[in-house]
């Protein structure tokens, strides 16, 4: 009778174990809030300035308009009004304004619309952010991250490709690019997807040079991220084959910015205080291992235990 229980009670313990226990995946970075708005606002701004490169475009300005809808809704407006009313309003309806000066070809006032919209948004950050975070450098590093995540995006959808760019497991470790350092140039089948790939990989290397120019003790790191940046800019440029453009990324920026910046929550390697962090182990597994250890010490001791 008490095996039985025993039994019963290892299984339910083991069940709901395996229920709650999740693996954890190589360069799956955490969110964190700040972080995605300083990567919002220089998403935002980079999309509004390719507007205005295409002022009367309407295909292109269409894009583009699509694509802010991505980094702006009416979540970020509900949000922004628990801060400031004035930006809730001023920023949406500045964006709106943009798009369609833009589709009418008024580029005088399009110029005029960038203008105050990249002031809404400069004012936007240290109201939605608070100082601590705002100065933090790891905050600022994730930023760069979530900026160069998108660029990834737009050139897969650039490429039509079914390759997730942003999945370090999807990058072929042999052969092509890794093996000889050379890559293949791609088809590009939507420019417009294209050109924003760029933009975007241009404005988070333009965030880390500003980054790199603030903590000068990571001076070999930056020398590093800063090369690998302009690499990746180039490949982009140059229509690189995806996993040429994942090697710029996952092998030459990510692991040097995770251990230079102490980003948390990427292969467990480094907590935010720079100390090394133990190997994710969720509590339900340790729950498992305990019972199980548990259960065999009850089972061999039962006569002496009183069972």
């Amino acid at each position: 009778m008490h095996n039985k229980l025993i039994a019963i009670l290892l299984s339910m313990i083991i069940v709901s174990g395996l229920i709650y226990t999740h693996p954890a995946f190589a360069h799956n970075f955490g969110g964190d809030q700040s972080a995605s708005w300083l990567a919002k606002m220089a998403e935002i701004r980079t999309e509004i300035g390719l507007v205005a490169k295409h002022v009367g475009d309407k295909n292109a300005v269409g894009y583009y308009s699509d694509a802010l809808g991505e980094y702006w809704n009416v979540n970020d407006t509900r949000e922004m009004g628990e801060r400031n009313t004035l930006l809730q309003t001023e920023i949406p309806s500045t964006i709106n304004a943009t798009l369609s000066d833009a589709q009418a070809g008024n580029q005088s006032a399009v110029t005029n619309d960038v203008s105050k919209l990249n002031g809404y948004l400069d004012e936007s950050i240290p109201v939605r952010i608070d100082a601590g975070k705002l100065n933090n450098s790891t905050v600022q590093a994730l930023a760069v991250i979530f900026v160069q995540k998108e660029a990834l995006e737009k050139y897969g959808i650039a490429l039509n490709t079914t390759t997730d760019l942003n999945d370090m497991s999807q990058m072929s470790m042999s052969g092509g690019s890794m093996s000889n350092n050379m890559s293949m140039s791609s088809a590009v089948i939507n420019r417009n997807a294209y050109e924003n790939s760029i933009g975007l990989a241009t404005a988070a290397q333009s965030m880390f040079s500003d980054l790199a120019a603030k903590n000068p003790g990571q001076s070999v790191a930056n020398t590093k991220i800063s090369t690998a940046f302009t690499k990746l800019v180039q490949d982009l440029n140059n229509k690189a084959d995806v996993n040429t453009i994942m090697m710029d990324v996952h092998v030459n920026i990510h692991p040097v910015i995770i251990r230079a910046y102490n980003i948390q929550g990427v292969d467990a390697t480094t907590t935010n205080a720079g100390v090394p962090a133990v190997p994710e182990f969720p509590l339900p597994s340790l729950l498992v291992v305990v019972s199980i250890a548990g259960v065999v010490v009850a089972t061999r001791f039962r006569t002496r235990l009183g069972f």
